[in-house]
């Protein structure tokens, strides 16, 4: 997973081709880690179809104000520079799949 900033946000997340999974985390989150372990374990499984980004909301204050970032972690997930989905708090393996797989079936849709 990539650790994005506000300098290099829009060029990571905003201008990638990819569908981007952007976890937003603060450093005092308990429950922020055990959910970017269950995304990192997702990245080689996505690789090529989808971009994993983790973004420190605290660090990136404009960037979280932006997208109304109130509770961590939450989850983004990019399509075509915009943000298509959204978690707030611990997820589990499960849920990021599902979130994930919501993703592939919205793309083979015509």
């Amino acid at each position: 997973m990539i650790e994005v900033t506000e300098r290099d946000f829009d060029k990571e997340v905003l201008e990638c081709e990819l569908p981007v999974f952007a976890c937003f985390t603060a450093r005092w989150c308990h429950t922020c880690y055990p959910t970017c372990l269950f995304a990192d374990k997702l990245v080689k499984e996505y690789e090529g179809n989808v971009k994993f980004v983790r973004v420190d909301a605290e660090g990136s204050p404009d960037t979280s104000a932006r997208y109304r970032i109130k509770v961590v972690p939450t989850i983004l997930l990019f399509k075509d520079s915009q943000p298509v989905e959204k978690l707030l708090g611990f997820q589990n393996g499960e849920s990021l799949k599902r979130l994930l797989g919501d993703v592939k079936a919205k793309e083979l849709s015509p």
